[in-house]
């Protein structure tokens, strides 16, 4: 496994909200789930917060478990709008053949996600098209699974149209069961919990992308890049749970997805610590909500884990020499 001090195994939170909306579809409150893992309620998710891989996958599980349906993944990676979904849409517009498609959403697919590494491999006859993960979750990954089987079976059918041919294809992954049986699907084979492949002919990479099978629909450049560094990882995994009051070390590592000693000492070589790091996000988020808007500062206080405005107020003077008080009446436009 790669070490942390790169980056953390991050997923861009917005790519489970295909799993939050189709529960609240199905009038189930898919925001108990978020707020039971330590985050923002908020549906749809921010596109500019970041979880764990771990945490993500927990999620889905859990979508999957609140919902009682087994393939929930699939049906969801079925019913997706494929051009809707960044790595894709980018691909399109500068795909010409099957292969191509494959290659950018490979390369594309690195904006949203650090904890996966997809990959497209020919060897003689047969190419291969999957990813591996960064960091192997103890649990069976099924639903994220099935969901990826589901998605790369349709985007590969879509990109081939009247090539494709599931007697031609195999598919690798963790749990079949999670996939329901379909004539239209390839065969299955069982995999472990490191990643997912589909295995199909080489000759297909060459054929002309069917794009009128797709529309590209908006301009995605707008999202920001994943942080590719291990402080920005970091910060970016934390900042949505700023609002815990119990955000120790040992919590903030678990959000991070490693363990306490082995991310303590990967920040101690970049010059920085957990509580530095947390204590830094904490001030910052109340330095921007005191300029920049008209929350009391009690609620700033409880928006960064403090719910004793006392206790806030010295916390903050540490970190800025200055009460809130202060602070709001010199820096406010």
């Amino acid at each position: 496994m790669p070490s942390p001090t790169s980056s953390l195994p991050l997923i861009r939170l917005s790519s489970i909200n295909p799993f939050l909306l189709e529960l609240d579809r199905r009038n189930i409150d898919s925001s108990v789930i978020l707020r039971r893992m330590g985050l923002p309620g908020q549906i749809p998710a921010s596109s500019e917060l970041f979880a764990s891989a771990l945490t993500i996958y927990e999620i889905v599980e859990e979508c999957a478990l609140a919902a009682d349906d087994p393939h929930l993944g699939y049906t969801i990676g079925q019913n997706l709008d494929l051009k809707q979904w960044d790595p894709i849409a980018k691909a399109l517009v500068a795909a010409d053949t099957v292969g191509d498609l494959l290659r950018f959403f490979v390369v594309n697919a690195l904006e949203h996600s650090s904890s996966t590494d997809f990959f497209v491999q020919t060897q003689g006859k047969r190419s291969t098209f999957g990813f591996t993960r960064v960091v192997t979750p103890t649990f069976t990954p099924a639903q994220i699974d099935a969901f990826y089987f589901s998605f790369f079976g349709k985007l590969l059918r879509q990109a081939t149209g009247p090539l494709w041919d599931p007697l031609q294809v195999i598919a690798t992954i963790s749990y079949p069961k999670a996939v329901p049986p379909r004539p239209e699907n390839p065969r299955i084979a069982q995999g472990d919990h490191g990643g997912m492949k589909y295995s199909f002919p080489t000759a297909w990479q060459f054929s002309e992308l069917r794009k009128s099978e797709f529309s590209v629909g908006r301009d995605p450049s707008s999202e920001q890049h994943i942080p590719n560094s291990l402080i920005q990882s970091v910060r970016s995994a934390l900042r949505p749970h700023l609002h815990e009051p119990n955000l120790t070390v040992e919590r903030a590592a678990s959000i991070c997805g490693y363990g306490k000693r082995k991310l303590s000492r990967s920040l101690r070589d970049e010059g920085t610590t957990i509580v530095k790091e947390i204590a830094a996000l904490r001030a910052e988020f109340a330095r921007s909500r005191l300029t920049q808007s008209n929350m009391r500062i009690a609620e700033i206080g409880a928006a960064v884990g403090f719910n004793d405005p006392t206790i806030f107020s010295r916390a903050f003077k540490n970190w800025t020499t200055q009460s809130p008080q202060e602070y709001r009446r010199n820096h406010k436009s």
